[in-house]
């Protein structure tokens, strides 16, 4: 990333650090003459190879989920997420990027305001039948008790939600898969609901299903769920306008070594719009925004990266 152009161009960690962009560079002359490349070309091909690493593990969970990422919005958080959160969305056919306004708290953030959540499960490897079912009742009213009395435990005296799951399998299988399921449908024995929410899950992941299945329940399973405090993020009124850049930047980009605009977090205002590729600094992270993307500010002074169709 300093090499080509993306970081060492402003301080980080709020001050506490310089990145020393000759170390980096010396660092990749030596790999880039090993391979014969250019420093640059080297630099980028390094940033090229952790994209395609993340976007090979980022396949993997879409993939066993049965989801298509073309639907979702990528939120990088941390230290390092933005700096290359939309280059991997690219890779991916992600049309969209949100950006928190500190990226690098959000995880701490998160602690603070997470919901209390406890887990439960109970296993039970029978098959799902009318006969069954009682005792699949049965299973889930202790699960009920038993998250109950675990958030009382922890303290909490708030709205709570009771997520119920069953793992489930067609008979002969050696997987099973975690379907969201309704306590009412084992009080009113509906089997077909219970049995109908199994084959839309499989069909959406795996692309069939066979409904005269024989279907065996595995686990059965809760999650407690205590609300946590609520949040409340101070608010911009909007007005549409040209972002105004700090300054450029050299910048290796689209294989060429290119100024390009260099935005401080700090001065971008809800409504604030610019297009990439453009660099955003800020305390606690660096946004590399490539070429092709149209960037705005919300009025919580989130950032929303749009790609091109």
């Amino acid at each position: 990333m300093a090499v080509c152009g993306w970081l060492g161009h402003s301080q980080m960690a709020y001050g506490q650090l310089q990145m020393d962009v000759d170390l980096a560079r010396k660092a990749v002359v030596e790999l880039a003459g090993k391979l014969g490349r250019g420093l640059e070309d080297t630099a980028q091909a390094i940033l090229d190879i952790a994209v395609s690493e993340m976007f090979v593990e980022v396949e993997k969970l879409a993939s066993r989920s049965g989801v298509d990422l073309r639907d979702f919005t990528l939120m990088p958080f941390g230290g390092g997420g933005p700096m290359l959160g939309a280059m991997l969305a690219r890779e991916m056919g992600i049309r969209r990027v949100m950006a928190p306004r500190r990226p690098g708290v959000v995880s701490a953030l998160g602690g603070l305001v997470a919901d209390l959540r406890g887990d439960f499960i109970r296993t039970t490897f029978l098959d799902l039948s009318e006969n069954a079912l009682r005792g699949l009742r049965q299973v889930l009213t202790e699960l009920e008790a038993e998250g109950r009395s675990w958030l009382a435990a922890q303290g909490h005296d708030g709205a709570l939600d009771l997520q119920f799951s069953a793992d489930m399998r067609y008979a002969g299988q050696s997987y099973e898969i975690e379907v969201p399921i309704e306590a009412q449908w084992f009080e009113r024995a509906d089997l077909p609901a219970i049995q109908a929410a199994f084959h839309r899950l499989h069909d959406a992941i795996y692309d069939f299903h066979d409904p005269d299945g024989r279907i065996e329940v595995v686990n059965l399973r809760l999650s407690a769920v205590g609300a946590g405090p609520a949040l409340d993020f101070p608010e911009e009124a909007e007005t549409a306008q040209e972002a105004i850049a700090q300054r450029t930047t050299p910048v290796f980009v689209d294989g060429a070594r290119r100024n390009i605009a260099l935005f401080a977090r700090s001065d971008l205002h809800a409504g604030s719009l610019f297009e990439g590729p453009a660099v955003v600094a800020q305390e606690d992270t660096t946004f590399a925004i490539p070429t092709g993307v149209t960037a705005r500010v919300d009025r919580f002074l989130n950032l929303h990266l749009s790609f091109a169709e």
